[in-house]
């Protein structure tokens, strides 16, 4: 990575400090012209400084006005924070923060959602804006299991569903919360919730996100599950909840989604055990106008059941690599891109 100006640096440090308090007013007002003589004059504003990325110290430092001004002047939002010392697994500045207004800065600017800690997920997806809905706790038991769709979509305005999706809950979180029933009476199937692993979040070009699937909790929890639906937010409140029968729509998770023109393909699967088929790579086609889900058939040299990868549209195709492929929870090492006008793969390497 490059080093961002050493001027920049340490003038914008000292202006954190500064604002903070921490500076003397006279040098934090040279240390604002210096910012922004250099933003002005294009100087680098990424690389690591003191260990840490400008946007990193910036975060920091809860300070939203330089987050926005660093992103304006081309801050990379998913470099990672620290040097090539760092001790720990890298991270980026969308995991390094749980204030609001930077939070929603950084979701805009094109953060990877999966960085971003669950506690604040619904600010990201902006799924907090959903009005709070208001349920009868005598009506849970019967509003909140997970139900299967009977149409490709199934249209859902459950409002135990839309409180989940606005609260971020766990199911256990969710009943408790608003219900005073025991585990033993919500009966044996899983509670619906929106916490979820393995989901995919899609933004579209008019600012909707799309957020696909996902599972909740570990295989031997009551209320696992491996999700086949489809929510629809606008940000200002809006949502839309969709799900499917499991023949149009397998449970999915640890999938990629690629937005195409007037469509996401949707591709690979963990899955249930049952659902695993050895050589097969699960290719679905969720519409954008009529967010019908269909399983695409496909050709070629495919990477398996593959799961927990990466998909990059490049060239008219659909690159995918890295992951874990099944049986055996097997690394992934190969690269295989996938035609999408004649849905056949071709091996890379």
């Amino acid at each position: 990575m490059s080093t961002p100006d050493p001027t920049l640096a340490s003038a914008l440090l000292v202006l954190l400090e500064g604002e903070a308090g921490f500076a003397e007013p006279d040098l934090t007002d040279i240390a604002r012209a210096e910012v922004a003589e250099r933003l002005a004059a294009g100087a680098e504003v990424n690389g690591w400084y003191e260990g840490r990325t400008l946007l990193s110290h910036a975060v920091g430092w809860k300070r939203a006005d330089f987050v926005e001004t660093l992103l304006e002047h081309g801050a990379r939002i998913n470099d990672p924070t620290e040097g090539p010392d760092v001790r720990f697994a890298p991270c980026t500045v969308a995991a390094e923060t749980d204030e609001p207004e930077i939070v929603r800065l950084l979701a805009r600017h094109g953060a990877k959602f999966a960085d971003f800690d669950r506690e604040v997920m619904s600010i990201a997806i902006g799924s907090d804006r959903i009005p709070a809905q208001r349920i009868d706790p005598k009506d849970v038991p019967r509003l909140a299991p997970v139900t299967r769709g009977t149409r490709n979509p199934s249209a859902f305005d459950n409002p135990f569903y839309l409180e989940m999706i606005r609260s971020f809950d766990s199911a256990y979180a969710g009943m408790k919360t608003h219900s005073s029933a025991t585990r033993a009476s919500w009966g044996p199937g899983p509670i619906f919730s929106f916490d979820r692993f393995g989901r995919t979040v899609t933004r579209l070009p008019d600012g909707r996100l799309v957020l696909i699937a996902g599972e909740h909790e570990d295989h031997y929890d009551p209320d696992f599950c491996i999700y086949n639906d489809v929510c629809v937010l606008d940000g200002k409140g809006g949502v839309e909840y969709f799900t499917y029968p499991v023949d149009d729509f397998p449970p999915t998770d640890f999938h990629t989604a690629t937005l195409m023109e007037d469509h996401i393909l949707i591709i690979g699967c963990l899955g249930y055990p049952k659902q695993r088929q050895e050589g097969v790579t699960q290719v679905l086609r969720l519409d954008l106008r009529t967010w019908r889900v269909t399983p695409v058939q496909t050709t070629g040299d495919n990477p398996g059941w593959i799961h927990r990868h990466e998909a990059e549209l490049i060239h008219d195709e659909i690159v995918v690599s890295g992951g874990k492929v099944e049986p055996g929870y097997q690394t992934f090492d190969g690269v295989h891109a996938l035609d999408p006008r004649k849905m056949r793969w071709r091996k890379i390497s």
